[in-house]
């Protein structure tokens, strides 16, 4: 029995060998079979990561803003799709035909040549829009310091310059065009306005920044372009990888079932070899056949996690390890390498997310419009971006990481100012508290603004927001002179009417007492003062319309002699008896184009000011010069120079450059609105002259008045033509609301031998035609109050009588009517206060 058992056992050996032989040769076969599978596969897994790490770097290169991270990136690009070709190459005919990625890498190829074109467009339109926004800002500067100028004379370019402003800001199209539009409409308006000759180095610039492939609008609207471009060549580049990645997953998704089943099929023959070995061992040697095959057993659990271990140190995390539910020790050592290939798994995971924050948060950093600077708990600078050291140009050579906050301080150029909006303690180290106002502004010597926004953080420090406020602060200022000179437009406007009924009523009542106090010279004299008095008021009343532009200068020849003797009387009786006036001889033959009310109320208005100036007394003198040839005027040429010296307190230096604003004033409240000058300063100007100031603190002062000279005949002739007024026959219908204004138009007319009906309103106008019938002319003012409208009056009269003659009148002028769309063009225009010789020269 032991032989037997002995031959049985060494046949059993021989068999066991044969089979041993047998099932080490299948496993070398498989072995070799995944020695040429495995490498492909991580070939495969290497090319897909290859293409998703360019598919990750593309948005990068499209956000680049300089020449050198777009090379960097850029190069990584070229070295990545370089890896990925030489990947495909080095795979097999079958993984190429699979794969076809020669097509979708040369698609790849070409849209990141087309990206990088257009990441360099990009940068070249947003360098030149930024060197168009750069003018727009010294544009902005331009307008702040000549803001007394661009209130009165630039209003469509000032609009314009924020119109392009918001354009150059713009992200949509359609806000671009709105705003392009808008450009347009305002620019027709500054052309109407005649701001271009006025202001014409900013219209220039700002219509080079508006038109032309280089304007503000054209670069911001290829700008837009660019970047939708850019945007669907970083889908498409990403759609390529994708399908890429998509195609790869899927191939080697195949590769491991094929490498499966040959697996099984292998292990399936093994099985089939021990089962006849075991069959044939059984006989002799059940005790070592059963050892065996519990150690072949145990064998192949080991084998098989010793290939998955393997794979997961290639970095193939895809498949779970086997043999976890075991519960000896081979299930324990499973579930220990379980636990490592998870860990290893959110490792990485966790690397690239920190990764692609890291980008994602240096891009956005250095991106911000504002400036950001963070400090620690001890008050040292630790990170800031570009635009913060834009913002400091005086930190530029010391500026580095631990500048100490106070040192920063210290730093700012001599006169910076800072004024705390909000207070607070925003870090509280242990040693020295710092204190920073969370929102604070800081003014600098060149009129630069910046305001700082702190926030603390929780582990100490705190972070600053830095934004230049400048432009938008003289934008602010701009826009509230505006409004306070279109507040005084309406409040002129809305007075107008009634105070010129006034001096209607006013001035003719003395214009019929002339002849009657001819015989008492001294009676005369005095209604001659009272009549002067109120003509210059008549003056201020079209003084303040043409100063809130609603009415125009009626220029005209004004001898200068002339006007000044005839004021001399009135300028004495203003001024006051302490104060000592002198007229300086004056050519004759000197004249001025003006104004002539105008002229009379801004000599007045300087005179006045001067009294001022001399509440003990003093001396006042009046000259006139000719010069010859003066840059004072426009165009330059001969100019008339008025002079008002005074011996007064003279004018401090700091408001000498204010004087002349609306509304400011040095006297006490109730004393003065704030307007003379500033009125006198429009007049001057809009007369193509210059308002001239001189004075010494202590030492009076002397304001002259540069106007064009003018031929001196026309002036004389005009005042010297005689009023003689001829009887004729005539009928009037004259149609007034105002009771005092009607019956002194009726005792006017009537001086003049005309036949007079006077009825208030527009209804007893047309009764008055309907029943009396129609009359030579017909005198209608506009506003009637509640009695009807002029114009609704004369439309009316135009379609029962054709052949009616009507003259419309009005205390406001003519060009705040012809808004209206029912105003009759080029039809005849009385303005209020209207004289005798007014009504004498309408009748002829």
């Amino acid at each position: 029995m032991f032989a037997v058992f002995l031959l049985l056992f060494l046949l059993t050996a021989m068999l066991a060998l044969v089979g041993i032989a047998g099932m080490r040769n299948n496993q070398r076969a498989l072995d070799e079979f995944d020695a040429s599978v495995l490498p492909e596969i991580a070939r495969v897994l290497e090319l897909a990561e290859k293409v998703a790490q360019l598919a990750a770097i593309a948005p990068s290169v499209a956000d680049a803003d300089s020449t050198s991270p777009l090379d960097n990136e850029s190069a990584v690009l070229r070295t990545l799709l370089g890896e990925i070709r030489r990947l495909s190459v080095d795979s097999s005919q079958q993984t190429e035909v699979r794969l076809n990625a020669a097509v979708l890498l040369d698609g790849i190829d070409l849209e990141l040549t087309h990206l990088l074109s257009l990441s360099n467009e990009r940068r070249k339109l947003q360098a030149l829009l930024r060197t168009q926004l750069n003018q727009l800002d010294q544009v902005g500067d331009m307008l702040f310091q000549q803001r007394q100028t661009v209130a009165l004379h630039g209003a469509s370019l000032q609009a314009i310059w924020a119109t392009q402003i918001a354009a150059g800001l713009a992200d949509q199209d359609a806000v671009l065009g709105s705003a392009e539009a808008d450009a347009e409409a305002l620019w027709a308006s500054a052309v109407s306005r005649n701001e271009i000759q006025r202001l014409p180095v900013i219209a220039t610039i700002l219509r080079n920044l508006s038109d032309g492939p280089n304007g503000v609008f054209q670069i911001r609207r290829n700008l837009l372009r660019t970047e939708r471009s850019i945007t669907s060549v970083l889908q498409l580049t990403r759609s390529h990888a994708d399908q890429l990645g998509a195609r790869a997953s899927n191939y080697v998704a195949e590769l491991r079932r094929v490498a499966t089943e040959r697996r099984n099929s292998v292990h399936q023959t093994v099985k089939s070899s021990e089962s006849g070995l075991t069959i044939l061992g059984a006989i002799a040697v059940l005790t070592a056949l059963v050892g065996a095959l519990y150690g072949q057993k145990v064998l192949k659990q080991l084998q098989m996690m010793t290939r998955e271990l393997t794979r997961l140190a290639s970095g193939d995390t895809a498949h779970p390890i086997a043999a976890t539910a075991r519960p000896d020790e081979i299930g324990d050592l499973a579930r220990a390498f379980q636990v490592f290939r998870a860990t290893l798994f959110e490792k990485e995971r966790l690397a690239l997310g920190l990764e692609t924050q890291g980008r994602l948060m240096q891009t956005i950093f250095q991106s911000m419009n504002d400036g950001l600077s963070v400090y620690d708990a001890d008050g040292k600078l630790v990170v800031w971006n570009q635009k913060f050291a834009q913002l400091f140009p005086f930190l530029s050579d010391s500026l580095k990481s631990g500048l100490k906050f106070k040192e920063m301080h210290a730093a700012l150029p001599e006169g910076a100012v800072w004024r705390a909006i909000t207070g607070g303690t925003v870090a509280r180290p242990a040693t020295e508290p710092v204190r920073i106002a969370p929102s604070a502004e800081l003014h600098l010597p060149n009129g630069q603004v910046l305001e700082f926004r702190s926030h603390p953080m929780p582990d100490g420090g705190w972070v600053t927001v830095c934004r230049d406020l400048t432009a938008r602060l003289a934008v602010e200022a701009q826009l509230r002179q505006a409004q306070r000179m279109e507040v005084l437009g309406q409040l002129t406007g809305g007075v107008a009417h009634d105070f010129n009924n006034f001096l209607t009523a006013i001035l003719g009542n003395l214009e019929l007492l002339k002849p009657r106090l001819a015989a008492s010279k001294e009676h005369a004299e005095l209604a001659q003062r009272a009549f002067r008095a109120a003509e210059s008021a008549a003056g201020l009343s079209r003084r303040l319309l043409a100063f809130a532009r609603r009415q125009p200068l009626a220029l005209e020849a004004v001898p200068v002699c002339d006007t000044l003797e005839q004021m001399r009387d009135l300028i004495e009786y203003s001024v006051g008896a302490l104060i000592d006036v002198r007229l300086a001889a004056i050519d004759e033959s000197l004249c001025v184009l003006a104004d002539r009310g105008q002229l009379e109320n801004g000599i007045l208005n300087i005179a006045l000011n001067s009294a001022a100036a001399m509440p003990r007394g003093g001396s006042l003198s009046i000259s006139v010069e000719l010069v010859a040839a003066s840059a004072h005027i426009a165009p330059a040429g001969a100019a008339v120079v008025i002079r008002v010296a005074d011996t007064g307190h003279g004018i401090p230096a700091g408001i000498r450059e204010k004087i002349v604003e609306p509304f400011f004033t040095t006297k006490t409240p109730g004393q003065g609105t704030g307007l003379g000058l500033s009125i006198v300063d429009t007049f001057v100007r809009a007369s193509n002259g210059s308002l001239r100031i001189e004075s010494q603190d202590g030492q009076g002062a002397t304001v002259e008045i540069w106007l064009p000279s003018c031929d001196a005949v026309s002036a004389h002739a005009e005042s010297a033509r005689p009023y003689s007024p001829q009887r004729w026959v005539l009928s009037v219908l004259l149609v007034e609301d105002d009771d005092i204004v009607r019956a002194t138009a009726v005792a006017m007319l009537a001086d003049l031998q005309v036949t007079v009906r006077a009825v208030a309103s527009e209804a007893e106008a047309l009764v008055s035609l309907e029943t009396q019938g129609t009359v030579d002319l017909v005198i209608s003012d506009i506003m009637l109050g509640s009695g009807g409208d002029g114009i609704v009056l004369f439309h009316k009269i135009a379609a029962k009588w054709p052949q009616q003659r009507v003259v419309l009148t009005s205390g406001l002028p003519m060009e705040t009517h012809a808004e209206r769309a029912d105003w009759p063009p080029a039809h005849p225009f009385l303005q209020k206060p209207y004289s005798q010789k007014a009504l004498l020269a309408l009748l002829e």
